[in-house]
């Protein structure tokens, strides 16, 4: 975390551990979303559930990021991605080992925590070489997005051919490979940080973006995007379909991952956001007007792509501590993504497709004009 010279282990293919961690780590969240909307009583859960259960492990976030990066900052990423691992190996398997509401919870909350723990200590490594940042988070999202895209696909398939439920216990063994590469990370020296203790940051411009992207994208979109592809796509199973889309995404950030981080740093992540931002509000347009396929497509792309940017603009706007920066706005877009989805069941029951889309669009082009075009 330190943000003195260069080490080799800085060059951005000295990502390919830390990144291979958190992807692992990340499959079972991953493969919930397509899954749980659809097969919501085999977890043992109503479909109003599905929306607590995918938002919970955000409001634990809300507290956990800030918390997380004042461990992070006494006991280093190391530790906390080995932590981490271990809490993602027993929540996958939780998914799948009993038909309870109670234990579904129980393992939101500790994915919740270890997510946190995850996105911070990876960051961590990412900007140890504050120079190539945006390179680095680029390549480390270049992992993630290999891994979560095959395990999409391989999980749809999974589910189709033993269940839903067998597909998480499964999961769970293979997510013991994260556990073996946080145990081979290298420490790095912790960051010298005020003893501020716990505190729920004051939202920026930023932080205001990132929690209409979470309610937006990450919460009423992702929640839905089940129900969209089961009325747009009928060729083949909605799971599957739901899989291939999100994979996309993820496949996404393999691409442009690398080169919108180089992009970013020569030229400022900046500009970039904002043609990403128009073609965002763009994708939820379509889908109001009835486009489901063509503006997911265009919406799971753009998603993408601000998870490469965003830390380089949090880096930008200068602070001192990059954990603690980026726990601030992860901590808002968490907000969002928790508020989304608790929102998301009773406005898709209730409200129209194209009214509730074209009220998201309306609000992010609003959002994408103050947070991101003004200065």
């Amino acid at each position: 975390m330190s943000a003195a010279a260069p080490s080799p282990g800085a060059l951005p293919a000295g990502m390919a551990l830390p990144g291979l961690v958190i992807a692992v780590a990340m499959i079972g969240d991953t493969l919930l979303y397509a899954v749980l909307p659809l097969y919501h009583e085999a977890f043992g859960v109503s479909l109003a559930m599905v929306g607590v259960l995918l938002s919970l492990n955000r409001w634990i976030r809300l507290l956990a990021n800030s918390g997380v990066a004042a461990i992070g900052e006494r006991a280093g990423p190391h530790a906390l991605m080995v932590a981490a691992a271990i809490g993602s190996v027993v929540s996958t398997t939780l998914y799948g080992l009993v038909d309870s509401a109670a234990v579904q919870v129980a393992a939101r909350i500790l994915w919740g925590v270890s997510y946190a723990a995850l996105n911070l200590s990876t960051l961590a490594y990412a900007v140890s070489d504050r120079a190539h940042a945006g390179k680095r988070v680029g390549a480390s999202r270049a992992a993630i997005g290999i891994v979560q895209a095959a395990s999409l696909v391989g999980g749809a398939w999974i589910v189709l051919q033993a269940g839903p439920r067998p597909a998480f216990l499964i999961y769970g063994g293979l997510t013991l490979v994260s556990l073996g590469a946080a145990l081979l990370l290298p420490r790095l020296p912790r960051e010298a940080a005020a003893r501020t203790g716990f505190r729920l940051p004051v939202p920026h411009r930023l932080e205001t973006w990132g929690f209409l992207l979470g309610f937006a994208s990450d919460g009423v979109f992702l929640l839905t995007l089940a129900f969209l592809m089961k009325d747009a796509i009928t060729s083949v199973a909605p799971v599957m379909a739901t899989a291939l889309l999100l994979a996309l995404r993820w496949l996404v950030e393999v691409t442009t991952g690398p080169l919108g981080g180089w992009i970013g740093d020569r030229f400022g992540a900046r500009r970039i956001a904002i043609v990403n931002g128009v073609l965002l509000v763009t994708g939820f347009a379509l889908i109001a007007l009835d486009h489901e396929l063509l503006g997911a497509l265009m919406i799971v792309m753009t998603r993408g792509m601000f998870n490469t940017l965003i830390p380089v603009l949090v880096i930008e706007r200068g602070k001192t501590s990059v954990l603690a920066s980026q726990a601030s706005y992860s901590t808002w877009r968490d907000f969002g993504a928790a508020v989304g989805p608790l929102s998301a069941p009773w406005l898709f029951l209730n409200v129209p497709q194209a009214p509730l889309y074209a009220a998201l669009t309306a609000v992010l082009a609003a959002g994408a004009y103050l947070c991101l075009v003004r200065r």
